[in-house]
């Protein structure tokens, strides 16, 4: 069974992991690609964002403040959604190794 990973789903599964981050939600009626549901969220290593748009695009950021580079910036296609969940395993390990 394929889980559709919205915000909704990140909020139950993911931020109760995040404990050391600041966890900020955003939401934008239009954007380039429909609405926009935005997470961000904020440590003192690592910080950045993932986008849910609506026309089911899925935008994942993180960057690395201490070596000031980037670590993830992934943009998926509805196409593509079946890598999401190898991206998000991808941003938690990132986000909870530290």
């Amino acid at each position: 069974m394929n889980i559709h990973k919205d915000i909704n789903w990140f909020k139950q599964h993911i931020e109760p992991k995040l404990s050391a981050y600041e966890v900020n939600y955003r939401f934008f009626e239009e954007g380039d690609l429909g609405s926009l549901s935005q997470v961000g969220f904020e440590g003192k290593e690592k910080g950045g964002q993932i986008d849910y748009w609506g026309l089911g695009w899925l935008g994942i950021f993180l960057w690395d403040y201490v070596n000031e580079v980037e670590l993830i910036n992934i943009l998926l296609s509805p196409d593509e959604r079946d890598a999401e969940n190898v991206w998000l395993d991808k941003l938690v390990m990132q986000l909870t190794d530290s």
